[in-house]
């Protein structure tokens, strides 16, 4: 059984719960509250693998913090607060926080929001486990499309130093997820309110400034009912840098939420246990539609660094016309890039300025106007990138083919995608020849 299949059943679990819950003749806030944490904490327990020594915890605490988290996903035993079912977890241990709502609106949209923004706090400078480094350095990969190494080159710019920053920060904090069962009628109605609730937490004063709304302060993800927002960090979800060096890290959906739910928590997981197989997340062959939300990037203001947002506008016409899933594909390139590429998997990379024949080679059949021309264009495929003039692989397990009617291809192998995606694609030309 698939991550899919999990989460369409996860799904079909959660409509029926909430409706039961919906219908229940209670007035009671603490006894509400109990009832959809609950079906939270069932949802979680049911998500995550035997034999891990995790926990899932209600109404728990994190030491040195006074918040009292709804839900919280944690490794190992925590101290139990005596005569209470609550415990207290070192921030270390914290491997997932969610915040639980009935209805989700306005108002408890900032509720949520406030009971996570400053949870960086509490996670005080330590040295990191190895997985956090992988984390961050994939989603680093997958934003800046440069390798977390171009800082200690002097290769990144203003905004990807910052990006730099955020990344790593949102690699050392738990996934943080604000989780309301019912609320707005539309994801349009969803992202205008959320969109107002950081309207008015802007900095328009110097001396007065807002904190706690930078990309890192934001949850990974928010569902409300059906519709989500989730954060583009690279952690699973990424968003490469646009034109401008806007970032477009927050985006919206109208997708199955428990998907987006199980990929988060299980990408989480699989950096850390190293035991977890990667065949976990199936053939991984689809791309869930997400629409972009809010892009942001750095802004100097008069000596000062803050960030600068933008509101990705999109009507209600267009986010209810909820395309489906895309088919993911790998990158087809043309054959100076197919043997470059099939270059660097044999040998990691290649020195610009040592080989002296690369410039004629790729100029030679006139698609290219030069060697800079070629390796921006190259760039672009997000397979490669350069420093210190030196071209390399911004993949793990980079695999090339040929495809039976003569195509390059080629893509990031480390989950088995890319082998499933050419099984896939054999099987399909055999049919069609009859075989």
């Amino acid at each position: 059984m698939d991550i899919t299949t999990i989460a369409d059943l996860l799904n079909e679990f959660v409509s029926a719960e909430t409706e039961i819950l919906n219908q229940q003749d209670i007035k009671h806030p603490t006894t509400i509250g109990a009832m959809y944490e609950g079906l939270t904490e069932t949802v979680l327990k049911k998500s995550v693998f035997a034999g891990l020594n995790l926990k899932v915890v209600k109404n728990s605490f994190i030491a040195g913090c006074d918040t009292e988290f709804d839900i919280m996903l944690a490794e190992g035993e925590g101290e139990k607060i005596p005569h209470t079912d609550r415990y207290k977890y070192k921030p270390e241990q914290i491997i997932a926080i969610i915040q639980v709502k009935k209805n989700l609106y306005s108002k408890d949209i900032k509720e949520g929001f406030s009971n996570l923004q400053f949870l960086i706090d509490y996670f005080e400078p330590r040295d990191p486990e190895r997985f956090v480094g992988r984390l961050f350095r994939d989603g680093f990969r997958a934003i800046c499309r440069k390798d977390v190494t171009a800082r200690k080159s002097g290769e990144l710019s203003k905004y990807e130093e910052f990006i730099f920053h955020t990344l790593r920060v949102e690699a050392f904090l738990p996934v943080r997820i604000i989780w309301g069962y019912n609320g707005f009628a539309s994801e349009f109605s969803f992202r205008e309110s959320f969109f107002e609730y950081l309207k008015s937490n802007l900095t328009t004063d110097l001396n007065k400034k807002i904190a706690g709304f930078g990309p890192h302060n934001f949850p990974n993800l928010i569902f409300c009912g059906q519709f989500t927002m989730l954060k583009q960090n690279g952690m699973p979800f990424g968003y490469p840098v646009q034109e401008g060096n806007w970032w477009a890290f927050y985006t919206s959906s109208s997708y199955n939420p428990t998907k987006f739910f199980l990929e988060a928590i299980w990408t989480r997981l699989s950096y850390k246990f190293d035991q977890l197989p990667m065949d976990i997340f199936g053939e991984d062959l689809t791309m869930e539609p997400a629409n972009r939300f809010l892009d942001c990037r750095i802004k100097e203001w008069n000596g000062n660094h803050g960030w600068e947002y933008n509101y990705f506008t999109l009507s209600d016409k267009f986010l209810k016309e909820n395309p489906g899933v895309a088919e993911w594909e790998p990158v087809e390139l043309d054959m100076p890039q197919h043997i470059v590429v099939s270059e660097l998997c044999r040998k990691e990379e290649i020195d610009l300025t040592a080989d002296k024949d690369l410039e004629s080679f790729v100029m030679k059949e006139g698609a290219y106007t030069s060697l800079t021309d070629f390796i921006d264009k190259l760039k672009m495929t997000g397979l490669v990138f350069v420093e210190n003039n030196k071209l390399k692989l911004l993949t793990d397990q980079c695999q090339c083919a040929i495809l039976p009617t003569g195509k390059f291809v080629a893509g990031e192998n480390k989950s088995g995608r890319f082998t499933n995606w050419m099984m896939r694609e054999i099987a399909k030309s055999k049919k069609k020849n009859g075989k």
